[in-house]
């Protein structure tokens, strides 16, 4: 599998990267280490100085229920739904053959520790493959199996298509993950379903460090990436935060050149889209490597999501969860469909 690339000397990996930011040497994530310590709104748990701490952490045994449901204002916990992954660049996976209630939703998961349907490695014949990577949103954080947009997006295409071809969706998503790790986990495992598409669902947190977890057992929530990286710019200068973001690797322009290049070998149709918030072409400007007949198509959805809401009459707060700032059901319902026509084109062409 591929790896993180760095200009020589002989890179660093990124758990020692990781470790080095965590104590300091990095002036505005060590700034921005000091400030998570007296912001209110930011409870204090158990900050990781390595990648080793947070997988022993996840191995240590949880003195909570294994069904948890989290309340509105509480932690959140990811100890009883992620296992420790001994590669750097994935850090950890979803458990397999999970059955539990997390965020207030039913969550299960197949033996591949997908939140899909049970799939078979071997692609079965007349079936289109749609690998979908993401974070928490494509996951579905607080939503149920059938609301999540991967299976809106599934079932709207075998609705249409009536069995010709069928449609699986494969979710690949992963609450907290960075795109450097989206793409990390489909070198390592996307190929060998043989899928015949590459969906990658981006969101503006992924222009920052790869999370920075806050207690995993649950007493200190997660505070986001980008969170964590704005608050070391209101200390430094923006640029040389994301300089040093660049240099370490983790710049989801690289993840994305090497997924072009990889998915290009393999004869993969590759697309992008970009969370709808209302700044997103400042994320699309950011992605140079979309850019450039890279051969990945980008699918916008702001505008489309805009015409649902005038339509539908629908109110901005129910575009999200009640007790979390996710996409509701409604919103992701919305996705499926706007997403559904791109792979209807992909599948007959």
């Amino acid at each position: 599998m591929q790896k993180i690339s760095s200009p020589q000397p002989p890179p660093l990996s990124v758990k020692t990267k990781i470790l080095l930011a965590s104590f300091g040497t990095v002036g505005a994530l060590f700034i921005s280490i000091i400030a998570l310590q007296v912001i209110p709104s930011s409870p204090r748990g158990t900050e990781f100085n390595s990648i080793e701490d947070v997988r022993r952490a996840m191995m240590e045994p949880s003195q909570e229920p294994a069904t948890s449901s989290s309340a509105p204002e509480g932690p959140v916990s990811l100890r009883a739904i992620i296992q420790s992954h001994p590669d750097d660049s994935i850090i950890y996976t979803l458990k397999p053959n999970l059955d539990l209630t997390f965020v207030r939703a039913r969550v299960q998961t197949n033996s591949c520790g997908m939140r899909s349907p049970e799939r078979p490695i071997k692609k079965p014949a007349g079936v289109f493959r749609i690998a979908l990577l993401g974070d928490s949103f494509t996951f579905g954080w607080g939503v149920e199996q059938h609301e999540t947009f991967a299976q809106r997006l599934e079932n709207n295409l075998n609705r249409i298509s009536q069995g010709s071809p069928r449609f699986e969706v494969l979710n690949f998503g992963v609450p907290g993950y960075s795109t450097f790790q989206e793409i990390a986990l489909f070198e390592e495992r996307g190929l060998d379903f043989d899928p015949d598409a590459v969906l990658v669902y981006f969101v503006q947190n992924d222009f920052g460090m790869p999370f920075f977890i806050r207690d995993i057992s649950g007493s200190g929530g997660i505070l986001s990436s980008m969170k964590f990286v704005q608050l070391g710019k209101q200390f430094l200068s923006p640029q040389a935060v994301d300089d040093q973001i660049k240099q370490m690797g983790l710049d989801p322009n690289r993840a994305f050149q090497r997924l072009a290049s990889l998915t290009a070998s393999h004869g993969l149709k590759t697309y992008v889209t970009i969370n709808p918030r209302k700044s997103w072409k400042s994320d699309l400007n950011r992605l140079y490597a979309l850019k450039n007949r890279s051969g990945i198509q980008f699918i916008p959805l702001r505008e489309g999501l805009l015409e649902h809401i005038k339509q539908d009459n629908i109110p901005e707060a129910a575009l999200t969860l009640s007790f979390d700032p996710h996409p509701s059901p409604i919103r992701h319902n919305i996705l499926g469909s706007l997403l559904t026509p791109y792979f209807l084109d992909a599948s007959s062409s």
